[in-house]
């Protein structure tokens, strides 16, 4: 028995290495394989709102008009992105066209016409053992060429569907980048490495990819999805999002009656704000604003501003800090603000004497005023922002 078996896995493993080609009539060496893709596998670097690179990745032409595969965790983060080629040159990116995020799929549109574009293949046809070639941008090192055998061909459901395992080298900055067959055709998006593994490497098939092609047909550029970036380990430690949300609100409450104040113009105001959570939770979270006005003739009017969201729709990255005042932005449009004013003061009177922006009488905007204790608004804007963090917050849209 022990023999039969060593034969039967000797049959297997012969059978694996003779399997058919799905390159019939066309098999090219490497050298040209790469060769004939020069001008088409660009890299894509990510930048934030301030124009800093943040992420780095491979991809590649598909049209003429500058329509760029790669994979959506490349452009998931970042606000803007430019086009590098192997010479040197750079194009702008005018947007992304479709995106998958569950296939880890994405097409962006490159500025300009007339690019070099690649030719897809079929990868319902390849065959495990069947040679491979990947070329990409591992750690910004352009026009990189590695090979590699179709070691398997996988299902993962809840990582998009079907994977292609191959032997050929990923490194970070490879994704995105194309998988060629021996024909010199695209047959799979490299994607990712399994970190601790040796030389465990995946691809998307393109046949998966095709249908999400051909949306592009009609499809509009549009901004980024400018998402934040992955809670880490290190986020995470520290205090509870309960102790943190325990800290603001208390914090908040000695501060009141010296938040802010002003006598730069007329009428004179000063007030507080209250910080009000009744549980611990990232939901219906509130500040009330008091300000109290005082005109030339001592005449007086109490506003009472009062800011209702939730921790999970704030974005960390637009927690800042500008002259006094700490200023958020939500994504849901469903926000709450309410203005209660007494007396005289209506709502156009604070706006025309800037003591009210338009921008917080809308969903989505908020600027909170403190007191001239530095220290404390610091505090109270990184906490802000850790609660905003362990809820999940995200980019606005605002």
């Amino acid at each position: 028995m022990k023999y039969m078996a060593a034969v039967l896995l000797l049959v297997a493993a012969m059978s694996a290495q003779n399997a058919p080609s799905t390159t019939k009539g066309r098999h090219l060496d490497i050298p040209a394989i790469s060769r004939d893709a020069n001008g088409s596998i660009v890299s894509i670097v990510m930048s934030d709102k301030d124009g800093h690179p943040i992420a780095q990745g491979s991809g590649f032409l598909i049209s003429k008009n500058g329509q760029v595969v790669t994979n959506y965790h490349v452009i998931r983060n970042g606000r803007s992105a430019v086009i590098k080629f192997p010479d040197g040159t750079f194009f702008a990116v005018d947007g992304l066209l479709v995106s998958d995020e569950d296939h880890d799929v994405a097409i962006i549109k490159m500025h300009g016409n007339g690019f070099k574009a690649l030719t897809l293949g079929d990868s319902d046809q390849l065959k495990v053992g069947e040679e491979v070639v990947a070329i990409g941008n591992p750690l910004s090192l352009a026009s990189t060429v590695s090979n590699g055998i179709v070691s398997a061909i996988r299902t993962v459901e809840a990582e998009g569907g079907k994977f292609l395992q191959i032997t050929a080298p990923i490194s970070p900055g490879s994704s995105g980048g194309p998988l060629f067959n021996m024909a010199g055709k695209v047959v799979g998006i490299t994607t990712s490495h399994l970190v601790g593994g040796q030389n465990l490497n995946f691809a998307i098939p393109i046949n998966d990819v095709k249908p999400i092609i051909g949306l592009c047909v009609s499809a509009i550029a549009v901004p980024f999805p400018d998402e934040p970036e992955p809670v880490t380990k290190e986020q995470t430690t520290g205090p509870s999002l309960a102790e943190t949300l325990q800290w603001m609100v208390r914090s908040s409450a000695h501060a009141s009656d010296t938040s802010f104040k002003s006598a730069s113009c007329c009428p004179t105001y000063d007030g507080y704000f209250h910080i009000l959570k009744e549980d611990n939770s990232c939901h219906n979270f509130e500040i009330l604003t008091v300000v109290t006005f005082v005109d030339r003739d001592k005449n007086s009017a109490t506003a009472m501003l009062t800011h209702v969201f939730n921790l999970e729709d704030m974005d960390p990255a637009n927690i800042e800090q500008e002259h006094g005042a700490i200023t958020v932005n939500t994504t849901n449009n469903q926000d709450r603000v309410t203005l209660e004013i007494d007396n005289a003061i209506d709502v156009d009177h604070l706006i025309s004497h800037q003591l009210i922006s338009k921008k917080v009488l809308h969903q989505g905007h908020a600027d909170f005023y403190v007191d001239d204790d530095n220290n404390y608004r610091n505090r109270l804007a990184e906490a802000i922002k850790r609660a905003v963090i362990l809820c999940g917050g995200k980019p606005s849209t605002f």
